[in-house]
């Protein structure tokens, strides 16, 4: 159960590298709940396809060129802790930036349910009921 659900976290960072609004959406719960910490965009817990739609609408206003490179992928029960490598261009200036994090995904009957951006990797193993 643990390795399906590790396959669904990798299916939904495909679909965000292809770069499909429905279709990063199209992986989640339609009751998602998804974290952001203050350090990327906005800080904010976003509820459903609308508001987590709301959320990556305003993220792709100001990002473009995104590519998320999975690090590390962790199936732990029903969760999985990805970390992550951002890369993306901001659309004013034209620079390239670099972000890392990890994410907490929570996954019901091969569903993402709920996600946690987390700047601590420590944290986001704490939040998952791992050690690192």
């Amino acid at each position: 159960m643990a390795q399906d659900n590790v396959e669904v976290v990798r299916e939904w960072i495909d679909a965000f590298n292809r770069g499909g609004l429905e279709e990063i959406i199209g992986v989640l719960d339609p009751e998602i709940e998804w974290t952001t910490t203050s350090v990327y965009l906005e800080a904010g817990t976003y509820q459903g396809h609308e508001g987590v739609g709301r959320y990556l609408r305003r993220a792709m206003a100001r990002w473009e060129d995104v590519w998320i490179e999975p690090t590390r992928l962790i199936g732990a029960r029903e969760q999985v802790v990805a970390s992550v490598r951002v890369t993306a261009r901001d659309r004013q200036t034209g620079s390239r930036t670099a972000l890392t994090f990890t994410v907490v995904a929570e996954l019901h009957g091969g569903v993402i349910v709920r996600l946690c951006n987390y700047t601590n990797q420590a944290e986001a193993f704490e939040a998952a009921g791992l050690t690192h």
